[in-house]
């Protein structure tokens, strides 16, 4: 089959990875102990040029603004916003990934191939409706995360996360499938942007039929965002993985899953009638649970990853309500608060790499003193969690704000309070991160312990960090720029919301 250039152009934002993928792969057959060192940099280094390239080539079609296509994928506006997204937090993982390995000591290349597969996955499913496409990148991103989290086999708690993401993954992906089954069967279409313009066409907007397999969609994306009370897997799959793969995964894999529901749902609540109806109501009261529980669980956590997988499911809450406001104001909002969302957590994994906190001591107890030790990771930290719990004038506020509007707007007034509460309720569990590094002495032990280790260098994790403060740092002075030429841009050319 050929090709012409505008199929190779939609396709290679997907090539650049899994070609990268694939030289990782074969370099880290090399067992020679002589060239152990060199074969490490040039594995960081391929997995860094195919992400790199990657970004390069979706940024050269943003500012000349092609659109290609390959049939049901589709790299417009949102799908190129999105393959910028991931690929930013790929390059600030495989960063973080090579100091956090190191001092784990557990360098392996197949980490960084499955990573790229990841991402390959990842910007396939949020570049398509038609069902087939979305759950062959649903999976394809998915199966390499599995592996992911269990990746340090060294360390017990790893096959025990890896199994309990891989065996919840699977029944997400189960009823995943059989909702676009279902919705085939009564309408006719794989896309699904169009199924429900048809349903309501056959007069099946009332089918039971068409709630039930509606649902089932949903359930499949409410699971990769982590919304209760699909959540169960979050703190556990969290604690077990490195801590660069716990941030891209709390960032990457709820970006992608909001941003192919924004793909499909708006048009599903619309088209549908009582049925869309419906949804949006679940939908409303599975945010509220989601704000709720994750905040309050977060509260109690005494382990620093478990408190950042718990603050991660309440920020799929306060997503979640940009979709209740339903507004195309409020996903912009959405798209806005997923960039500085992508600053702050992974900003915040990487200050635990960047500290030398890996393995088990990830305590609250472990970075007691730490931030006088490391200033900039001190500033760094204070604004990373500032902005995580709303605070003006860090990105994180106006995120928040932005949806907080337009859920006003559409009378959603007591939504509107219970995120400010929420807020609120987090200020506590994110100050007491900085409690901790600056206003707490570390213990006689742990001075011991921290004497007979030699210092700790991270100098890559170190440089992700300040890069994520400035992230957040101007998603709070150039929100506007950020808003309007960015998301706003995404959803006006991407999907003709915003005229």
């Amino acid at each position: 089959m050929n090709l012409t250039p505008s199929q190779w152009a939609a396709l290679l934002p997907l090539l650049y990875p899994v070609v990268g993928a694939c030289l990782v792969a074969i370099m880290s057959l090399d067992k020679d102990q002589a060239t152990t060192k060199w074969i490490r940099a040039a594995m960081y280094g391929t997995a860094l040029l195919a992400v790199g390239a990657t970004f390069w080539y979706l940024t050269d079609l943003w500012t000349t603004g092609s659109q290609p296509a390959f049939y049901q994928l589709h790299m417009d506006r949102l799908a190129q916003f999105t393959g910028i997204f991931v690929v930013v937090a790929a390059a600030l993982t495989i960063l973080q990934g090579w100091d956090h390995f190191h001092q784990e000591g557990w360098v392996k290349g197949e980490t960084l191939a499955l990573l790229l597969f990841s991402v390959s996955g990842m910007i396939l499913f949020a570049s398509t409706t038609h069902f087939v496409a979305l759950f062959l990148g649903l999976e394809l991103f998915s199966i390499p995360l599995y592996a992911l989290v269990g990746t340090v086999r060294a360390r017990s708690e790893s096959a025990e996360g890896g199994m309990k993401y891989f065996l919840t993954g699977a029944v997400a992906s189960s009823c995943f499938l059989m909702g676009g089954v279902l919705i085939y069967g009564l309408s006719g279409t794989l896309d699904l942007a169009i199924a429900a313009p048809v349903l309501a066409a056959k007069g099946l907007g009332t089918d039971p039929l068409v709630l039930v397999g509606a649902a089932l969609l949903l359930l499949g994306f409410l699971f990769k965002v982590s919304a209760v009370p699909f959540h169960q897997w979050t703190p556990d799959a969290y604690e077990a993985s490195p801590h660069p793969i716990a941030g891209f995964m709390s960032v990457a894999t709820k970006g992608v899953a909001f941003i192919a529901l924004l793909r499909i749902f708006p048009v599903a609540f619309r088209e549908l009638g009582v049925v869309g109806v419906k949804m949006q109501a679940v939908l409303a009261v599975l945010a509220v649970a989601t704000l709720v529980l994750g905040n309050l669980t977060a509260l109690v956590q005494t382990n620093v990853k478990r408190m950042l997988a718990y603050s991660s499911i309440s920020h799929a809450g306060y997503l979640m309500l940009g979709f209740v406001a339903g507004t195309p104001a409020a996903f912009n909002g959405v798209l806005f608060y997923l960039v500085i969302y992508l600053a702050m957590n992974m900003g915040a994994f990487g200050l635990l790499t960047a500290f030398g906190l890996v393995g088990e001591k990830t305590t609250f107890d472990d970075l007691r003193g730490l931030g006088w030790k490391r200033p900039a990771m001190g500033v760094s930290a204070a604004i990373i969690m500032l902005s995580l719990a709303g605070i003006p004038p860090m990105g994180g506020f106006y995120g928040k704000y932005m949806i907080f509007r337009e859920l006003v707007a559409t009378g959603h007034v007591g939504m509107a309070i219970l995120g400010v509460l929420a807020s609120l309720v987090s200020a506590y569990y994110y100050l007491r991160f900085l409690v901790a590094l600056f206003l707490q002495s570390p213990g006689v032990e742990a001075e011991r312990l921290a004497s007979d280790r030699p210092a700790v260098h991270a100098p890559l994790a170190g440089a992700s960090v300040l890069v994520c403060a400035a992230i957040v740092m101007a998603g709070g002075f150039l929100q506007a720029f950020l808003a309007d030429g960015f998301a706003r841009r995404a959803l006006v050319e991407g999907l003709g919301l915003l005229r």
